[in-house]
């Protein structure tokens, strides 16, 4: 008998079963929860790194990096702020900020974080600010530089009006008018003209700096100031005021301020004499109508009666003066007489004639006492009168190279006279005396008789004279007369 151990079955050697329904539910639902919190987990991740993504820019100058800022309007509103510091530091200029050129690239970067005080800082460190004026150049050189044209425009006429005050411009064109109109009007005074000796131009000017702009009265100082270099001439043999004034270009008035030993124009070899002048940049050039009204002299008509004696007269008609309106041109060169020149005579009231009856037997070589012009083709180049406070004795006149006898006379003085070269005096017997300068030939002689008219030399260019012309004289009783108010 076999024995069994009864506490030890046997084992079943059949297949196990395998999972019950049950048992298969629990495993998809693991399954899907895994999916789920893989699922969960990607989606928390992507959410933390968009969360912390930044958007911003990167900045470029003139396409260089220069850092980073949160937007552009970051930059606009520097900018803005640097351009009101610039007009605040220059308020009386027109200011310009050169930024350069300013562009943007957008950028997103996890945990990125742009620098903008940086940023900013540097652009503004690139940033420069000009100033635009206005530049007075005369004859092209650049004299100096005003915030604007206006500023430029009102120094210069600041400049003229110091020589050509407008009040004296609209009193010459209220004369002028006046003249028109009548003959018996005042003298009329007035600056007709004005410029500048030189090309003076005003320019934009851009991109200075602001130092160099000047004020007003800055630039009028620079153009005013001018310089001066001691000059001193020798007199040379011929030499005369008006020709020294010529050739250096300079007024006579500036010669008889810086010597004042000069008397009646005379000057001779060897004296040294001051020439000096200031120069300033820029030269104001007036010019000017100048007229004076003179007294003429009444002709003296004489009748011959044969039942008188010689040497006896009678006035029949008393004479009556007459006046002239003698009207100038002057150009002056900042207020100082360079030339002056008669354009008009104007007979403002005709004289009334002095009728004198004298005896037959007239006296050989008495003149009438009414002159004629010494030259023919006349053309007056300088007048009688004060001219800067020394006497100008006569008139100077060019024209026709004959000189002739104003009037019927003897000749007192036929040779050299001191200033006047070569001259001649004519008594004419009847208490005028007539003199005529700087003549380069004599025709007549001491003593000789001359009619009215007749040729008693050649015009020329001796003594004290400034070229070839007739230095012409009239005296009544041994006084000095304007010869105008006997031509």
């Amino acid at each position: 008998m076999i024995a069994y151990n009864q506490q030890e079955p046997l084992k079943d050697m059949r297949p196990a079963p395998g999972p019950t329904r049950k048992k298969w539910g629990w495993i998809a639902a693991a399954a899907l929860l895994l999916v789920v919190l893989a699922g969960g987990s990607c989606w928390g991740y992507s959410h933390y790194v968009n969360s912390h993504t930044y958007e911003y820019y990167q900045v470029l100058l003139d396409g260089k990096p220069v850092g980073t800022v949160d937007k552009p309007s970051t930059v606009a509103a520097m900018v803005k702020k640097k351009e009101r510091e610039t007009a605040e530091a220059h308020p009386n200029l027109t200011m310009t900020l050169h930024t350069g050129t300013i562009t943007y690239e957008k950028v997103r970067e996890y945990k990125g974080k742009p620098e903008s005080g940086t940023t900013l800082d540097k652009l503004a460190a690139g940033f420069s600010a000009t100033a635009t004026g206005a530049a007075v150049k005369v004859d092209g050189k650049v004299i100096g530089i005003v915030k604007n044209e206006e500023t430029a425009r009102t120094v210069l006429n600041q400049l003229q009006s110091k020589y050509a005050p407008p009040q004296r411009m609209k009193s010459a064109l209220k004369v002028m008018t006046l003249s028109a109109s009548t003959k018996a009007a005042a003298p009329a005074n007035g600056i007709s003209g004005v410029k500048f000796a030189e090309d003076v131009t005003v320019d934009e000017a851009e991109e200075l700096d602001p130092a160099e702009i000047l004020g007003q009265d800055q630039l009028q100082r620079i153009l005013m100031s001018g310089t001066s270099t001691d000059t001193k001439y020798t007199v040379l043999k011929g030499d005369c005021v008006g020709c020294i004034a010529s050739k250096f270009g300079i007024s006579k008035e500036v010669i008889y301020q810086n010597n004042p030993t000069i008397e009646d124009d005379i000057i001779k070899a060897g004296d040294i004499l001051d020439l000096t002048v200031k120069k300033p940049a820029i030269n104001v050039v007036t010019t000017e109508s100048q007229s004076e009204i003179i007294t003429t002299e009444p002709q003296v008509i004489i009748q011959k009666k044969a039942t008188m004696k010689a040497g006896e007269s009678k006035v029949i008609q008393q004479g009556q003066p007459g006046s002239k309106r003698l009207t100038y041109s002057v150009v002056k060169q900042n207020g100082y007489k360079m030339s002056e020149d008669l354009v008009s005579i104007d007979v403002i009231r005709k004289s009334v004639p002095k009728i004198v009856v004298r005896g037959t037997k007239v006296v050989v070589g008495e003149g009438s006492g009414d002159f004629i012009w010494p030259v023919s083709g006349h053309r007056i180049t300088s007048t009688y009168g004060t001219r800067w406070g020394k006497l100008h004795k006569g008139i100077d006149l060019v024209g026709g190279s004959t000189i002739k006898a104003a009037d019927e006379g003897y000749i007192e003085f036929a040779g050299q006279k001191s200033g006047y070269g070569n001259a001649i005096i004519i008594n004419h017997r009847n208490g005028y005396k007539t003199l005529y300068g700087h003549m380069s030939k004599l025709s007549v002689r001491t003593g000789q008789v001359v009619d009215r008219g007749q040729a008693i030399g050649v015009m020329g260019n001796t003594g004290h004279s400034f070229g070839t012309h007739l230095h012409f004289e009239v005296y009544k009783n041994g006084a000095l007369q304007n010869p105008l108010k006997f031509l």
